[in-house]
């Protein structure tokens, strides 16, 4: 096979992955609501600057802005003005926030639990060492970068 067979295959395969509900779950927690709940979640402190989830989702101070209050219109965050600095504000989880991550993530661990079923443990191992890899790799990580730069990549 040629260069161009095995990219196009590539291709096909990962775009056939994003419709497949994992994907989809597993996009919620780096993007979006999903992924500031995540982020209250896993960085161990239980309150959390508007500004801290800007730089750890990697998007706009106006856009973490919007996500904060629509998860506070749904009652899964609270904010109120910080004892250390009365100029900041502080999020933290409400028990319905908190629920609502639970269930989610219970969800996501039960799909990942099929996809070890379905591989089995020899591929997973293959999987994980081949994601590792890539993750891993300087000359992908600058590429990306190189293409957003260029327009080439979306925010």
């Amino acid at each position: 096979m040629d260069k161009q067979e095995l990219r196009d295959g590539l291709m096909h395969e990962l775009w056939r992955m994003n419709k497949i509900d994992l994907m989809l779950s597993l996009r919620e927690f780096v993007e979006g609501e999903t992924a500031a709940l995540w982020y209250l979640h896993s960085c161990g402190a239980e309150r959390v600057s508007p500004s801290q989830i800007s730089e750890n989702l990697h998007v706009s101070r106006a856009r973490a802005a919007n996500i904060l209050r629509s998860l506070r219109s749904k009652g899964y965050v609270e904010m109120e003005i910080s004892p250390d600095d009365r100029r900041k504000m502080d999020v933290f989880f409400t028990p319905k926030g908190k629920k609502l991550l639970e269930e989610k993530y219970d969800f996501l661990l039960r799909y990942f639990d099929l996809f070890v079923d379905v591989l089995g443990e020899s591929d997973i191992l293959e999987l994980t060492r081949l994601l590792k890899r890539v993750a891993d790799s300087d000359r992908l990580i600058r590429s990306a970068g190189d293409a957003r730069e260029t327009g080439g990549g979306e925010e």
